[in-house]
């Protein structure tokens, strides 16, 4: 394993392409304030898909991915009375030619 190496991320939501975090959320991470959890691509593209269909609403990919990790979490959560808040802000339609160009021309749909 190289840990002196940068790994070139290829994301289809373009403002979360970069290779690492700040000293802040790793802080956090260390002290045990925060965990973070990790969504694919394709798992991003799901939530996406499931928003659009049952809220009606467009969501940015970075809400998406907020929203594809809830199939992980809800089952770790220790009873049904814990709630889980996602603040689904950003503008989808932002994101509509990333869509495209991922489900026509990559995944040929």
């Amino acid at each position: 394993m190289h840990l002196d190496r940068i790994l070139q991320l290829n994301l289809p939501c373009t403002w979360i392409e970069y290779p690492g975090v700040g000293p802040e959320l790793s802080y956090l991470k260390e002290s045990g304030r925060a965990e973070f959890w990790a969504a694919t691509d394709e798992e991003a593209l799901d939530a996406y898909d499931r928003l659009c269909k049952l809220e009606g609403i467009i969501p940015s990919l970075e809400a998406a991915h907020a929203f594809a990790i809830l199939d992980k979490l809800v089952p770790t959560l220790p009873n049904d009375n814990i709630k889980v808040v996602i603040n689904c802000s950003g503008r989808g339609d932002k994101d509509v030619d990333i869509l495209f160009n991922r489900r026509v021309v990559h995944d040929g749909k």
